[in-house]
């Protein structure tokens, strides 16, 4: 996707499109838990962890990456909204033929199942996200 490119090999221009000069240390304090979530992805992406945070910081600074971003890119998530929809009031329309013919068990099995597997793809999602 084209948010994976903002994490592209270390930058070597400034914002201004400037060679870069030498950065300096700064002091940002991380859980446990968090820095090992920020290790495994910064290893995953072939980083290391303080590239990885540099890298999301600046691009955040500079406009590139949202506090609210989603998971994929606008165009794609209306998509997404629009199918969503769709099935919504197909499943809806399918719920109510079903539960008239007495077949509600059959009905709630099959919601189940889709549920599951939407929790699934959301959990994979926010692993290769950033």
């Amino acid at each position: 996707m084209a948010e994976n490119k903002i994490f592209a090999a270390d930058s070597v221009e400034d914002s201004d499109g400037k060679r870069s000069k030498p950065r300096s240390p700064r002091t940002i304090r991380f859980s446990d838990s968090e820095w090992a979530c920020i290790e495994k992805e910064a290893k995953a992406r072939g980083m290391n962890a303080a590239e990885l945070v540099r890298h999301a910081a600046v691009n955040f600074a500079m406009g590139r990456l949202a506090a609210d971003s989603s998971l994929f890119p606008r165009e794609i998530a209306a998509q997404i909204e629009r199918i969503y929809r769709g099935v919504y009031l197909l499943s809806t329309l399918k719920r109510d033929e079903m539960v008239r013919d007495g077949q509600r068990d059959m009905f709630d099995k099959v919601s189940m199942g889709a549920q599951e597997s939407q929790n699934a793809i959301i959990q994979e999602a926010s692993r290769t996200a950033l």
